[in-house]
């Protein structure tokens, strides 16, 4: 990060993470997020299959699935606007997606909707994890070092003595 990056050759590293991050979210919300609860022989207990978000969402209890959609594609939609604009005018842009991933991961971890006992993350849900936390991550350290060098860019240069 210098001044002499004036074309800001250094933030298409993040470009180069946000596209596989949207292809990879994509492919998520077609995977079930939850374990399946299964079915006890002792005591009659009816199995849960909560299956993908998509399917969630069609039960009479799928808010929380709605809005875990939105809330994907809205992470998707900005994570190809990083793609395409890694160097945008402000801090604005990865904040957005920071907070949008951090509201995915608390959704993930309280499991809103799926009922009582909740059931364990599959794979899917893990990966959907994993993923937020990195975007997360990523969010974090592109909106810093943006920051930091639209400051530096603003700042007179001073003349050497």
């Amino acid at each position: 990060m210098t001044r002499d990056d004036d074309n800001g050759r250094v933030f298409d590293g993040y470009a180069r993470l946000y596209g596989p991050i949207a292809v990879a979210g994509l492919g998520l919300i077609f995977t079930p997020m939850f374990d399946d609860l299964e079915v006890d022989p002792e005591t009659g207990s009816v199995a849960s299959r909560l299956g993908n978000l998509w399917e969630t969402a069609s039960n009479a209890n799928g808010d929380p699935a709605v809005l875990g959609i939105i809330l994907a594609l809205v992470l998707m939609a900005l994570c190809l606007v990083a793609t395409f604009r890694p160097r945008p005018p402000s801090s604005a842009l990865p904040i957005g997606i920071g907070v949008v991933s951090l509201l995915i991961i608390l959704m993930l971890a309280t499991k809103p909707g799926v009922g009582d006992p909740a059931p364990d993350l599959s794979a899917g849900g893990a990966g959907s994890m994993a993923l937020a936390l990195f975007t997360l991550a990523l969010a974090v350290v592109h909106a810093v070092h943006l920051a930091r060098w639209n400051r530096e860019r603003a700042a007179p240069v001073r003349p050497l003595p």
